[in-house]
């Protein structure tokens, strides 16, 4: 008879131990912002989502996604290289051709700081604040990701002195 009421006792913490474990599973899942459903709205609230790049998405699972991305996103350069690896984990494969402050390829040997305007370049405009990068961006193939969201972003994490031309 005894064992019988402890049977059921031990029953009864056995259920809302399984109903604990999951809850901490949730828990653990929530912790990162794609697989999380409860703490999105917090989580987008902490990312700045959405911006104008990504404006609110109808469904739960594209805001997820949205915001993972931005959650992981290594914005840790201003180099063309970086704008390519980013491109490409976007899902757009690009290539970027990079002109220096005069309108043509900046070249060690050729362009100097010193160099007179012989040949048409002044040297100093390559250093002066007014100078300007102009990149030509050329799209090879986009996958899972739009143009218009492509251009947001880089216009969002380009350096300042660079403008950019797409192809």
């Amino acid at each position: 008879m005894i064992s019988k009421i402890i049977g059921k006792i031990l029953m009864a913490f056995a259920v809302e131990l399984e109903k604990f474990e999951e809850r901490v599973t949730a828990l653990r899942q929530e912790a990162i912002p794609g697989l999380s459903r409860e703490l999105l709205p917090e989580w987008e609230t902490d990312l700045g989502l959405p911006d104008t790049c990504s404006p609110l998405a109808g469904t739960m699972e594209e805001r997820a996604r949205i915001a993972h991305a931005k959650y992981t996103g290594n914005y840790y350069g201003q180099n063309k290289e970086f704008f390519i690896e980013y491109a490409a984990s976007l899902g757009a494969n690009i290539s970027i051709k990079e002109y220096s402050g005069t309108g043509s390829i900046f070249r060690v040997s050729v362009n100097r700081v010193s160099r007179m305007p012989i040949t048409g370049i002044d040297g100093s405009r390559l250093w002066s604040r007014q100078a300007k990068y102009r990149w030509t961006v050329t799209v090879l193939s986009l996958d899972n990701v739009s143009l218009d969201y492509l251009k947001c972003r880089f216009n969002q994490l380009k350096p300042a002195h660079t403008e950019i031309t797409w192809k």
